[in-house]
């Protein structure tokens, strides 16, 4: 079945995980860069939770997107397939999904071997353990570099759909939209 050149905008599913994940990855910047920050007081131990629990959503969304990726069908590419334009829309797209994995396991990981995890299962901020930059295990590291792909990611997404919205005066939003 061909899956693309099908349909006008993206199914019900997309539209919906494309919306609820931008939402989450927003609550997920805001209380990354919050942490990151923070002293280590007990409003550090609630952002640490709640971006554990937004980002466990995150990784969900991400992997139901996927497969909705495969299996429905999508609208036809804005530029010729082959086209420079295209293929870095096509990059920035998948690399929102591998961007995102990585974020979601390395952060997954980083509960773990950076010990936060425990205090997390036993809700006891003394358990959290004082991280510093300094400290970082690698993959809590490579967490914090892939973050600022995400931005680079995000800025390319709104600047190339306004582009496209000035180039060729066409609102791609409605392709996405509820």
């Amino acid at each position: 079945m061909n899956r693309s050149n099908a349909v006008s905008k993206y199914t019900k599913r997309k539209i919906w995980i494309h919306w609820v994940s931008t939402v989450l990855i927003f609550i997920l910047i805001y209380t990354g860069i919050t942490i990151e920050h923070a002293a280590h007081i007990p409003e550090k131990f609630f952002l640490y939770k709640m971006h554990f629990v937004v980002g466990i959503n995150v990784f969900i969304l991400n992997m139901i997107r996927i497969i909705a990726l495969i299996r429905d069908m999508r609208p036809a590419t804005l530029y010729p397939e082959k086209s420079v334009h295209q293929k870095f829309i096509h990059a920035v797209h998948y690399g929102f999904y591998v961007v995102i994995l990585w974020m979601c396991n390395s952060g997954i990981l980083s509960l773990f071997l950076e010990g936060i995890y425990p205090s997390l299962i036993h809700n006891d901020f003394s358990e959290l353990p004082k991280i510093s930059g300094d400290g970082f295990h690698p993959i809590m590291l490579s967490h914090h570099i892939v973050a600022k792909f995400v931005f680079l990611l995000l800025i390319f997404h709104i600047l190339g759909f306004l582009i496209h919205l000035l180039r060729k005066k066409e609102n791609t939003l409605k392709r996405i939209w509820l």
